[in-house]
């Protein structure tokens, strides 16, 4: 918590803010007029194209005067801008919704603002689309449904259709975060996200003449270069200087290098990255390798989720905290494959501190699903690792098949096949794989048929 000097604070408003107060002259109203009915639709809204992802290039932008507007709370009260506006204090205004793990991840901020500085600027929230509805396309990234830290912290939201399922969802992240922050509805044609968005947590502050202070495309994302504690400071006059970050982290693997999982689904390798020095750390993450299959993509997602496009990511980890990680592979939907990713995690500025990491996912490999490997029990691959010319293998099954029996390297390429189409008996199988000519190195078993798939991994010495 970031608590200032109210007294000064106040004495610059008084010899800063207060004698240029005007009537807010602002552009024309943007809506949205009377209050909504419950079942009023939610309008569409249009498939982004090479978003920039920093949401700093959309306007609003500092000195632009802003639209007037009229949004109404849960409880129907009515907040219209221009009135707002008259007495006299800056508005900080945040862009909400339930789905994006940043605005969530922020809450305290929102509400510290609004317990320690209701004296120098009012604090409110607008909500509006979600990012990562559960039925349809991101409306920021247009990736296609939910994300994986929201599945496993059970939110699981669809896009609002109507005006109501818009106030329910924003009673659901109020109830399940503590939001303090007055809430108001956007409306149902979308018009504060067209106006002042597109982003999914965009920020801004408001003088009390109407004109933009500033914005931010990440709501007081450091590492894009805004933040709202040092704003409100030059705001009042005082210059904010700041200070490197210079903390340190550590990383931890929270699934194996190598994931599995069915045709068409989103595979996750995750990660923790940990800051447990006192001082905050400035992370950068490096996508070096990205050797997919036909039909796959990949994504980075730490505190936000970024588009399969972006290889590099910069975040501010802070003093005690702890970020997870998702690597995600969007496997293709028709055929089983295999995909690999190589992320470099480092302390921009202290780059001893930095972690290296492979990760492999293969698609209808094993699963937890009974379903889709009824007739596979097990394979192992011994010794591992191996530092002689031969590995063994230990394959079960439970019933008579044909199986292919490949070797691929750490990228899901094949090196070699060793039998095509062999077919194997029920019950425990044997098999001697020569590795002559195999430099050292990580590599994979596979052994499929025209129905399974599954996978070994093993070190080469």
């Amino acid at each position: 918590m970031k608590v200032h000097q109210s007294i000064l604070k106040l004495f610059l408003w008084c010899i800063l803010i207060a004698p240029s107060i005007l009537i807010a002259q602002l552009k024309p109203s943007i809506g949205v007029g009377s209050l909504p009915d419950d079942n009023e639709s939610i309008c569409s809204y249009p498939m982004p194209v090479n978003p920039d992802m920093t949401f700093d290039s959309y306007p609003f932008f500092s000195g632009d005067t802003i639209p007037d507007f009229t949004f109404y709370d849960l409880d129907s009260n009515p907040m219209n801008m221009a009135t707002r506006l008259t007495n006299g204090k800056p508005i900080v205004i945040v862009g909400l919704n339930y789905t994006c793990p940043y605005v969530r991840n922020h809450v305290s901020t929102y509400n510290d603002i609004l317990a320690n500085y209701s004296d120098l600027v009012d604090i409110i929230g607008i909500y509006h689309l979600e990012a990562h509805p559960d039925d349809n396309f991101s409306p920021n990234s247009g990736i296609i449904g939910n994300v994986s830290v929201n599945v496993n912290q059970g939110i699981v939201v669809n896009q609002h259709s109507t005006y109501l399922e818009r106030k329910e969802a924003a009673q659901d992240l109020i109830n399940a975060t503590g939001l303090n922050i007055p809430v108001y509805i956007d409306g149902p044609c979308n018009e504060w996200w067209t106006n002042f968005g597109p982003g999914p947590a965009t920020g801004y502050i408001i003088k009390p003449n109407g004109t933009v202070f500033v914005k931010h495309g990440w709501f007081d994302k450091y590492a894009n270069g805004h933040d709202i504690f040092c704003d409100i400071d030059e705001l009042f006059g005082t210059t904010c200087n700041g200070s490197t970050p210079d903390g340190q982290f550590t990383f931890a693997l929270t699934t194996s290098d190598t994931i599995y999982g069915a045709i068409g689904t989103t595979i996750d390798g995750e990660a923790d990255l940990v800051n447990n020095s006192t001082s905050d750390v400035l992370i950068e993450i490096d996508r070096n390798q990205n050797d997919l299959d036909v039909g796959w993509t990949t994504a980075l997602c730490a505190d936000i989720c970024l588009i399969s496009t972006a290889d590099s990511y910069i975040f501010l980890l802070p003093a005690g905290a702890t970020q997870h990680f998702y690597m995600h592979f969007y496997s293709d939907s028709n055929t089983p494959g295999q995909s690999h990713t190589k992320i470099a995690f480092r302390n921009v500025n202290d780059f001893s501190n930095q972690y290296i990491q492979d990760f492999y996912a293969f698609s209808n490999a094993i699963t937890n699903s009974d379903e889709e490997h009824k007739n596979i029990e097990s394979l192992d691959v011994f010794p591992n690792p191996v530092n002689d010319q031969n590995v063994q293998i230990r394959f079960s099954s439970t019933k008579v098949d044909d199986y292919t029996f490949s070797l691929l390297n750490q990228y899901g390429q094949t090196m070699r096949v060793f039998y095509q189409n062999e077919t194997v008996g029920s019950g425990e199988q044997y098999y001697s794989i020569n590795l002559e000519g195999i430099s050292s190195g990580i590599y994979f078993i596979l052994i499929n048929s025209e129905q399974e798939r599954i996978v070994k991994k093993f070190i080469k010495l």
